[in-house]
């Protein structure tokens, strides 16, 4: 493939929500993030949009960084149902 396409396939769209932990299901599966991008959501960062937008940024770099280096290829893929 030529670099654009690859450039356009390794595109992360990520997404910012806040979710209850009581309400989800631990796995056998594990997915580590660094602590600088993921200590920037706070409840107060996704009242304000600027601030959620800014944190989409700094998560959308994190997760693409992590894409490249080939760490947890499972996190990556599509879901199989």
């Amino acid at each position: 493939m030529t670099q654009k396409k690859v450039t356009r396939r390794s595109r992360v769209k990520p997404f910012v929500k806040l979710v209850n932990y009581a309400h989800l299901m631990p796995t056998r599966y594990s997915f580590e993030l660094d602590t600088k991008a993921a200590a920037a959501v706070t409840t107060e960062s996704l009242k304000d949009a600027g601030k959620k937008k800014e944190v989409r940024t700094e998560l959308k770099a994190a997760l693409e960084e992590k894409y490249k280096s080939g760490q947890s290829k499972w996190f990556f893929q599509k879901l199989r149902f």
